[in-house]
């Protein structure tokens, strides 16, 4: 199943004050809010004024049962935990801090041990210095130098806005091999910093970095802001800053056009709270109704917010994947291992954990995310970190479930995620894999993976069986039904890039012939090809603007194809705003593009000649209300509506069952205008 990744709805378009909420620490100020810390850079770099072995020795409990202590960070502090081995928080402090007397002056040991007094006595701030690892300020801090953007300011709008941090520096012109080496050098020296001045135990700080690393390729693909919202002032009082209502994003459809799966984002904190931040909801075009996917129909508990998210529907309409994880009691943000889930339709019984089979020998901590399914539901593929126990270090790998046969694949792994980006081909057959190769000087190179036949081909090369390989980054793969073509995006100039500009390749694996299909004075990223691999849609940012056109080629079938010969002709139009709006839009069997426009639902555009107007195909309708007097009228509000809790009631979409065309235009609609197609022609490999 190709994944549509379409934001139907910009998470800041709107932001609106919520019910004042009281912060969860006695030593915040008045009128802060609960995700309250205090502005010291240890706090927000986890440096922790103790070896965190020695707190779980003395307090005689591991480290899921301090998680499910704090997890109620506004009822709950470590304290509370000290009190019931006997100590008081001032002594067990002293008794934490203790083994550094020998290695730091007198002063620095009174800092350390104030500091470990207030880890234990404030509840939030212990959370997220023990469990909140990536959540620091050396990466936003420097986001200018890691991502391109032109301020601190313009990446967290980027981010709040659910664009993930790959997809910020790719628009930037950044690399996912740029990134990552230049994230891993900056967490390396804050840390080492913190070992300088006395402020973290070496031991301690080697725990805290391998925690950071092994989670670095799962958060630069996350496109789920995790963070706390924005926050405003009313009086003397905190506020947050939220959307004005529910939302829905990150769609994916079936092949039939029948089934859309998307994440289901609840703005209401008690809901959220309550029901998890985030579910996963299918919309069923023919009946225009909506169904719960990852929630049952009862509640999770008070006490036990989950949200589900990343999801994706198989080519059949059957099988939905998404990642599931259990959330915390303030804002109900992600705050445990992430789990990959299977849930097949339309029967819609238990969910199957993918990703943590009960048949593991070893349950040490994994957290498993970006998963990918294909067209019959019956294999999953997903990247997992494992932690290594003791003090070994994490792994980062690649896995392939058979669902039919509940067994279990490492296709293949690395560490510090060498292997990323799994994508299933359609028919089960293969999977695309990122890899960052020895041999490769360090950049990441395209593989297609035979998983019947155990068989490793290099996609991202020039054209011939032996064709050099690229010889900078290429990523982002899609294969078509068959894995018989495969789109990637590269900067490598052997194939025809520029450097730090990447373009849009074509690899038709038995002709071994590559060929770039995107303009070669532009940034292309976010490449989709439709089954057939005919059509192959992707992004486009030219120079130092921040919108985007959306790029279509299209592969003639042979020489009397009057549609591929006219798609020769560009069709230029005002681009939309990645910022609101980042689309992938091309149906699966390459007839049809999906879209909004003007602000306004639009239905299938077809890409296929009708009526014998081929120069018709793939022209956009003018939005309504342009070139009218009186300018352009306001677009109503035709979203889709997300249920407050768990989906037992018909819903607004149920009055249109009789009109399943305008029931599906609404599904597809979206906040935005439409992005411009540039129209190109991928020569006949025949």
């Amino acid at each position: 199943m190709r994944r549509i990744s379409l934001t139907m709805l910009a998470v800041c378009a709107l932001l609106v004050a919520a019910p004042a909420a009281r912060a969860q620490d006695s030593l915040a100020p008045k009128g802060a809010l609960p995700h309250w810390l205090p502005t010291k850079k240890w706090v927000y770099e986890h440096w922790l004024p103790f070896d965190e072995g020695r707190l779980y020795r003395l307090l005689e409990a591991d480290r899921k049962a301090i998680w499910r202590h704090l997890r109620d960070d506004a009822a709950h502090d470590l304290e509370q935990l000290a009190r019931r081995r006997g100590y008081s928080a001032e002594r067990l402090a002293s008794a934490l801090v203790a083994p550094r007397a020998g290695e730091v002056s007198a002063a620095t040991l009174r800092t350390l041990r104030a500091r470990a007094y207030r880890v234990l006595t404030q509840g939030h701030m212990s959370q997220h210095i023990l469990f909140h690892s990536l959540h620091q300020r050396t990466i936003p801090l420097a986001a200018p130098r890691l991502f391109g953007t032109s301020s601190v300011e313009e990446y967290l709008k980027l981010r709040r806005a659910e664009l993930s941090p790959l997809q910020i520096g790719r628009q930037h012109g950044r690399t996912r091999t740029q990134m990552q080496r230049d994230i891993v050098a900056a967490l390396r020296a804050t840390n080492a910093e913190g070992v300088r001045t006395g402020m973290i135990t070496r031991k301690q700080a080697r725990i805290l970095l391998d925690r950071q690393l092994r989670q670095v390729p799962r958060w630069l693909g996350q496109s789920r802001y995790n963070g706390p919202p924005q926050t405003g002032k009313k009086g003397a009082r905190s506020i947050p800053l939220l959307p004005p209502g529910d939302f829905a994003n990150n769609p994916s459809i079936s092949a039939d056009g029948d089934t859309v799966v998307f994440d289901a984002y609840r703005a209401k904190i008690p809901e959220a709270k309550r029901f998890g931040e985030i579910s996963v909801v299918s919309y069923e075009v023919g009946a225009g109704r909506l169904l719960p996917i990852s929630h049952p129909l009862a509640p999770s508990g008070p006490l036990a917010p989950r949200s589900a998210y990343n999801s994706a529907v198989s080519g059949d309409g059957r099988t939905v994947i998404y990642e599931q994880a259990e959330g915390n009691l303030n804002f109900a943000k992600r705050y445990s291992e992430m789990q990959v889930f299977a849930r097949t339709r339309p029967a819609v019984r238990a969910a199957t954990r993918v990703s943590h089979p009960a048949t593991r020998r070893v349950q040490r901590s994994r957290s498993a995310y970006n998963p990918s399914v294909s067209a019959d539901g019956r294999f999953v593929a997903f990247e997992a970190t494992d932690d290594g126990g003791g003090t070994k270090p994490s792994r980062n790998g690649v896995w392939v479930r058979d669902l039919a046969r509940g067994t279990d694949r490492l296709v293949g792994e690395g560490s510090g995620g060498a292997i990323y980006e799994p994508r299933l081909v359609g028919d089960g057959s293969g999977l695309l894999v990122t890899a960052a190769d020895a041999g490769s000087d360090g950049h990441t190179l395209v593989y297609l993976r035979g998983l019947a036949a155990d068989r490793t081909t290099l996609i991202s090369r020039a054209t011939g069986q032996d064709g050099e390989a690229a010889t900078a980054d290429a990523d982002q793969p899609a294969g078509s039904h068959d894995g018989g073509v495969v789109v990637f995006a590269s900067s490598a100039p052997n194939l025809g890039a520029r450097p730090g500009r990447a373009r849009i390749f074509v690899r038709d694996v038995a002709a071994a012939s590559t060929t770039a299909v995107s303009p070669r004075d532009g940034f292309a990223f976010d490449p989709a090809v439709s089954a057939d691999g005919r059509f192959v849609a992707y992004a486009l940012r030219r120079g130092a603007s921040p919108r985007a056109l959306v790029g279509l080629a299209a592969r003639p079938r042979d020489r009397h194809d009057h549609l591929g010969e006219r798609l020769r002709r560009r069709l230029q139009r005002r681009a939309g705003d990645l910022r609101r709006w980042h689309a992938r839009g091309v149906h699966l069997d390459g007839r049809e593009a999906l879209g909004p426009q003007g602000g306004r639902p639009r239905r299938r555009v077809p890409l296929r000649p009708r009526g014998g107007h081929d120069d018709a195909a793939v022209h956009p309708r003018a939005p309504e209300g342009h070139g009218q007097r009186g300018g352009r009228r306001p677009a109503p509000d035709r979203r889709v509506p997300v249920p407050a809790g768990p989906v037992t009631a018909p819903t607004p979409g149920e009055r249109h069952a009789q009109r399943p065309d305008r029931a599906r235009s609404r599904v597809m609609s979206a906040a935005g205008t439409m992005p411009s197609r540039t129209i190109a022609n991928v020569p006949s490999s025949s």
